[in-house]
């Protein structure tokens, strides 16, 4: 399952947020549009969307830990590659947990610690990698993100990997059983808000 199987596996139509929506050109946003015509749907960047020639519809720009919506206004949250980008991960839970509705569903996609091409990597090089970008701050691994949504008022929904692995240059994908599930290129979860004050 690849990081978009997942996020059309949760998503519907409805009110939708997707965080950090400008990067890669806004391809993954541009596909959220195709999916649900319908969808009243909205994106939030740190990049003004016109450094890159887009012109999305109810795009802010602004930070995952202080989201510029009121409270209980989305149905859905995306949000794919960030949480690894902040210092401040529970804050940004917490703010996702105030714009969304109860019973909304969040959806994050991340680099995943444990996965086995990056533990191909460590024991023939013999030295960590920062999971391809300077500026990730945390790496997470199931347990930290299944922590980290029950704390933030989430039930968890789903938690998977997109079962990649990428050696090489060549792209492999691991069988479906054991712990192979869980050692893709990106961990996978959704959380559903759940109806209680933390």
């Amino acid at each position: 399952m690849t990081r978009l199987d997942f996020l059309f596996k949760h998503l519907k139509t409805g009110r939708i947020l997707d965080i950090g929506n400008i990067s890669g050109q806004g391809k993954i946003h541009k596909k959220i549009i195709d999916r649900f015509p319908a969808a009243e749907i909205y994106g939030l960047d740190v990049v003004d969307q016109k450094q890159s020639g887009l012109d999305f519809k109810n795009q802010s720009i602004g930070q995952a830990e202080n989201l510029p919506y009121e409270e209980n206004f989305f149905d859905f949250i995306y949000m794919g590659e960030v949480l690894e980008h902040s210092w401040e991960p529970k804050k940004i839970m917490e703010e996702c947990g105030r714009v969304l509705k109860t019973g909304g569903l969040l959806i994050l996609d991340l680099p995943n610690i444990y996965s086995l091409s990056r533990m191909i990597r460590y024991f023939f090089k013999g030295r960590d990698i920062i999971l391809g970008d300077p500026d990730h701050k945390i790496f997470y691994s199931r347990a930290m993100l299944e922590n980290l949504l029950e704390k933030s008022g989430f039930g968890l929904v789903e938690i998977s990997t997109d079962r990649q692995c990428t050696v090489k240059g060549r792209e492999f994908f691991l069988p479906n059983f054991c712990s192979f599930k869980f050692l893709g290129e990106h961990l996978m979860i959704a959380g559903k808000k759940l109806n209680k004050k933390l």
